[in-house]
């Protein structure tokens, strides 16, 4: 997995993912150098508990099912947990705070 530190990057804006299988993309940049990367992330064959990055475009794919988040988020606090999620951009921190 990827990780992109936040003192080095700055989140841009979410975009459609062109990777199969990937929902979005978080385009983060560079502060000094200003070159954009692409973290994607969620998987688009599966549901997830509310689309909150503002696009809406898997908005249909909400359960809003209170057990399936309790279960996700039991299923990956381990890596919540690390500073790691503190400290860096990831797929799986996108995916905890915008999708589930």
């Amino acid at each position: 997995m990827a990780k992109y530190s936040r003192k080095e990057y700055k989140f841009v804006k979410f975009e459609k993912s062109d990777r199969k299988g990937k929902k979005y993309n978080a385009v983060l940049e560079n502060r000094e150098t200003k070159r954009q990367v692409k973290v994607p992330f969620g998987d688009s064959n599966l549901p997830q508990y509310k689309d909150s990055t503002g696009l809406g475009l898997y908005s249909k794919k909400d359960t809003l099912d209170k057990n399936k988040r309790k279960q996700f988020r039991a299923r990956f606090s381990a890596l919540k947990q690390k500073s790691d999620f503190k400290n860096y951009y990831s797929s799986m921190y996108y995916s905890w705070r915008f999708l589930w």
